[in-house]
């Protein structure tokens, strides 16, 4: 077996800022004004605000406002992960990722997305609306996710609702600002954001299991592989480190829960349904979760095995997703690189 380590990255200087959001539970100096006709959520985990929009024909849509601390990868990771959720392509450069509006002496990303194709048991294709907002210490996202039609009659409403987002002290802003070229294309000369300082992590070690191959790092991974399994199917699978909580255990199942079309989970049921699982002096909290029906297209059943680890201050996300039976095929695999990794 060959022993790998993953190098330390450094880490580049910035402080956390605070900000708090009108009628939410967001940080300090955020704000924004509700819309008539959007049902308000609690927020939690992540989510500084959760709403609702429904559509006459019972249809819904989800509208999120989260903030990560930092760059949180970059506009360019964060635009393509939203690509993927709509079975979209990644782009290459920021010039194809949105356009920009001006909004309180900051620049916010608008991307608007529509998948090709139907990805949900509803045979309906999806949209999302977005708007990305680069501060001093943190990066604010404000997404709408549903069926397109929906989505796309909320399309100025959406943007009337970035419009009215301010931010109460400007001077904290340190990110260059998102630009419209010349001649109104929409595309934008918006330069590249630091990566994520957060997954500056320390030196990983681990051994590979038979059949997994590294691949290229994104900006949020300290460490990536993929493996054919039996039946063909590629599994993903990736190590993401944060500094602090990163939300804590609830909010990161909740949105995995989400990746494979389950309702979320209370604290209870997550320490019922979890395990803990003791490796090298470590102890990490293992889910295993599988979607009831085929989602995605191809439609087939997903399933998604990760282990949370909090360490030193950090904390760790080592996740394998993919077709339910490949998935399946590579548990003992997992289990097996989980004793293997050493943090340093």
């Amino acid at each position: 077996m060959i022993v790998y380590r993953a190098p330390k990255e450094t880490p580049a200087p910035g402080s956390k800022a605070q900000a708090t959001a009108m009628n939410s539970a967001a940080p300090a100096g955020v704000h924004w004004n509700a819309v008539a006709g959007w049902e308000e959520q609690p927020a939690s985990g992540f989510r500084k605000g959760s709403y609702v929009v429904r559509g006459a024909d019972g249809k819904t849509a989800d509208v999120s406002i989260i903030s990560f601390p930092e760059a949180a990868g970059g506009v360019l990771a964060n635009i393509n992960r939203w690509r993927d959720q709509m079975k979209l392509a990644p782009v290459a450069d920021e010039a194809q990722a949105g356009t920009a509006l001006a909004v309180d002496g900051h620049d916010i990303l608008f991307v608007d997305l529509v998948s090709e194709q139907p990805i949900t048991p509803g045979n309906a294709k999806s949209r999302i609306l977005g708007g990305i907002l680069p501060l001093t210490g943190e990066t604010w996202f404000f997404k709408m996710m549903g069926p397109d039609a929906l989505v796309e009659s909320q399309r100025v409403t959406f943007k009337e609702f970035l419009q009215g987002v301010h931010v109460a002290h400007p001077a904290e802003s340190a990110h260059p600002s998102i630009t419209t070229n010349a001649g109104g294309s929409g595309s934008t000369n918006a330069p590249t954001p630091p990566m994520l300082e957060a997954a500056a992590a320390p030196p990983l070690q681990f051994t590979l299991p038979p059949g997994w191959k590294e691949k290229p790092l994104t900006p949020m991974r300290v460490a990536s592989f993929n493996v054919t399994a039996p039946n063909g199917k590629q599994v993903d699978i990736s190590v993401v480190s944060l500094v602090g909580e990163a939300g804590g255990d609830l909010a990161n199942v909740n949105r995995w829960r989400e990746q494979v079309k389950l309702p979320p989970i209370e604290e209870a049921a997550l320490q019922q349904s979890a395990e803990h699982v003791e490796e090298n002096g470590h102890d990490f909290l293992v889910v295993d979760l599988a979607s009831a029906e085929p989602i995605g297209e191809p439609a087939e059943k997903q399933r998604i095995i990760a282990a949370i680890l909090d360490d030193k201050g950090r904390s760790w996300f080592i996740k394998m997703t993919g077709e339910e039976a490949a998935v399946a095929s590579q548990k003992s695999a997992f289990a097996d690189f989980l004793r293997t990794l050493q943090f340093h």
